[in-house]
């Protein structure tokens, strides 16, 4: 994917004045989010900076005179292009707050929700570009060739996604893999079209609950290794189980810049106790998204008698209950 294909995109969605001062703001290459708010300046989100448009370049601050403010009439303009005209058309999208455009884009929606759950005023709006950083991944292979689980662990704006989405690509060249893209942004799946390179045998269910798809994955696709997003709930750890059980291998993300924080996590202990993990890899947050800062080999606290050996039997009663209740 190219990062200037995706500027492109979403400069084809904008106004002509807000296109023009985007096309004024210099050097984007490291662009990550465009976010209009009504009655407030368009703002530009970097990994290490926040600028705001003016109609001659950009600016640090929202208080400056010259700001490129957005109206009522350029969000409902860009609404209707992205929609297509079509705004009921895309209700079960609107319900979960998001659109996927081309090139693995997305514009996220926010405003006034109805009892329904679907939103009917829109107030804001962010243009999301979906990073592709190629061979990101590469130190993480050699452990993937252990035939292991992996948990990769950071920040917000640290890279997960993106070192997820890699190690998928090229794990999902040489073995069969499924992809669970819970929010579809992994895969970014569009209008039917896999819009990021995850791996040429890899099987992907967009827009599926973790649980749900893992089990379906099990069941019907016959995976070599899993991946997942954003870990979070004893009811994804309960799945993993299941999938361990039947010889499935995972890789999967979740929130924890430490050790420290991923065992304040309260689905940590059960993640860490099964085995399933090997190792957690810790990237080095937003300042650098997507780069290693340390891989934890996760079993190596059996040496200092952090795992007693009823954790032990635990983990082996838990995998093997699974994997029966699978059969």
């Amino acid at each position: 994917m190219k990062e200037s294909t995706s500027l492109g995109i979403i400069m084809g969605y904008l106004p002509a004045d807000m296109r023009r001062a985007v096309e004024n703001a210099g050097s984007l290459a490291t662009l990550t989010e465009l976010r209009l708010n009504i009655g407030r300046p368009a703002a530009l989100i970097f990994p290490d900076k926040i600028l705001y448009l003016t109609s001659h370049g950009t600016t640090a601050s929202a208080n400056n005179l010259s700001c490129v403010k957005c109206t009522r009439s350029d969000l409902d303009s860009i609404m209707d292009s992205i929609t297509h005209y079509s705004f009921h058309s895309h209700i079960t999208e609107l319900k979960t707050g998001s659109i996927m455009l081309e090139n693995g884009i997305r514009a996220a929606i926010s405003g006034a929700y109805n009892q329904d759950g679907l939103i009917t005023s829109v107030t804001g709006l962010s243009f999301r570009i979906s990073r592709c950083i190629e061979d990101c991944s590469r130190e993480l292979l050699p452990l993937v060739s252990e035939k292991c689980g992996i948990l990769i662990c950071g920040g917000v704006n640290s890279g997960k996604t993106t070192m997820l989405r890699d190690l998928c690509r090229a794990v999902g060249t040489r073995k069969k893999v499924t992809l669970i893209d819970e929010r579809n942004e992994i895969a970014c799946t569009a209008n039917g079209q896999i819009c990021n390179d995850v791996g040429a045998l890899t099987n992907v269910l967009s827009d599926c609950p973790r649980a749900k798809g893992i089990v379906t994955a099990v069941r019907n696709l016959s995976p070599d290794y899993i991946f997942c997003d954003e870990i979070s709930t004893n009811e994804d750890l309960e799945a993993i189980m299941t999938g361990r059980g039947c010889g499935v291998n995972f890789c999967a993300t979740a929130h924890a810049e430490s050790m420290e924080d991923l065992n304040q996590r309260t689905f940590a202990e059960g993640l860490i106790k099964t085995g399933i993990f090997r190792y957690a890899v810790f990237l080095a947050g937003a300042s650098a998204p997507g780069r290693i800062a340390e891989i934890r080999r996760l079993d190596e606290d059996d040496t200092r008698g952090d795992i007693t050996d009823s954790d032990r039997a635990w983990r082996s009663s838990r995998i093997r209950a699974c994997g029966q209740a699978q059969k």
